[in-house]
């Protein structure tokens, strides 16, 4: 058998294929806007778009039972997820939050910690298992999944120098430089929405390759609405000439600070990540029932996996 060293040895050889580059420099939050909200949302209204000037909400209860109900409609079931609190708890005081990473979205750590104890409960992560955490940017998870179940961790970000350098993956999620079935786990915690253009249906085509036969993926927030929308902030997103799909209503978040954030409809999420993959993949759906009982600012809602066949 080949040892690990081994194997990483022959990933940080194999070359990579080129990738599209943007004509702008990619800046996720950026730190000075360039202009007001108001100027922002006029100049996307007059591109002849749709848009909306508030963010989303797609956490109130009748929208739930909506989404649900059209999910239902494409063939999309949600299963019901209910977080037991000292279940949650527990994993929080195993991680360590409070006294090794008290900074980490300060002010938002509930909703950070329950994505990724959803990711943590949905993944059943052992000590056999090759985790990779997807945009990863700063987050604490591998460093907690390393320790709490003795897994092989890694982060992986467009922001980290291209190649493998050791436990960070860096360069374009999409054209990963690793081998086939690599993976045995991974997660995306408000990632996936921040993937612009096609990028989103790419990542499952990438997620199919290296995903070992068994793996499984978990995104935490499922970004769904009633229907397709990309949620924005303009000081940032227009500046910076960010595309939008076309047949999404724009909804403009000021003071958000993030240039993209789609939102699927049940229909869109079917066309644009289920069909291309449906041969490769298999979806499950959870709705977290009692996820603002855990704490009143949390706003995920909905969460899914996709295990390779």
């Amino acid at each position: 058998m080949i040892s690990l060293k081994g194997l990483l040895n022959s990933i940080q050889n194999l070359s990579r294929k080129p990738t599209k580059t943007s004509p702008t420099p990619y800046i996720y939050r950026p730190d000075v806007a360039q202009f007001d909200f108001a100027t922002g949302v006029e100049q996307l209204r007059r591109s002849g778009r749709s848009v909306v000037d508030h963010a989303i909400e797609n956490t109130r209860p009748e929208v739930v039972s909506n989404i649900i109900e059209l999910g239902k409609q494409v063939g999309i079931e949600f299963n019901e997820f209910s977080i037991e609190p000292s279940l949650y708890q527990e994993y929080c005081k195993s991680a360590e939050y409070s006294k090794r990473y008290s900074e980490y979205y300060r002010g938002n750590q509930p909703e950070k910690t329950l994505e990724h104890y959803i990711c943590y409960s949905l993944l059943g992560l052992n000590s056999e298992d090759v985790f990779v955490d997807l945009a990863s940017e700063h987050s604490p998870v591998p460093e907690i999944f390393r320790r709490l179940s003795g897994a092989k961790t890694y982060s992986q970000d467009i922001m980290y120098p291209d190649g493998i350098n050791g436990d960070q993956i860096g360069g374009n999620a999409c054209n990963m430089p690793i081998p086939d079935g690599f993976i045995t786990k991974a997660a995306l915690t408000c990632s996936l929405e921040h993937f612009e253009e096609d990028a989103d249906t790419g990542l499952f085509q990438e997620l199919a390759r290296v995903l070992k036969p068994g793996g499984t993926v978990c995104v935490v927030p499922f970004y769904v609405f009633n229907q397709e929308a990309t949620q924005t902030d303009p000081t940032v997103s227009v500046p910076a000439g960010v595309p939008f799909d076309q047949t999404a209503t724009i909804y403009c978040a000021e003071g958000w600070g993030n240039r993209h954030g789609r939102f699927y409809s049940p229909q869109s999420f079917m066309q644009r990540i289920i069909r291309p993959t449906q041969d490769k993949l298999k979806f499950q759906f959870f709705y977290l029932s009692n996820a603002q009982e855990i704490d009143s600012s949390i706003y995920a809602r909905f969460a899914f996996t996709a295990t390779r066949l």
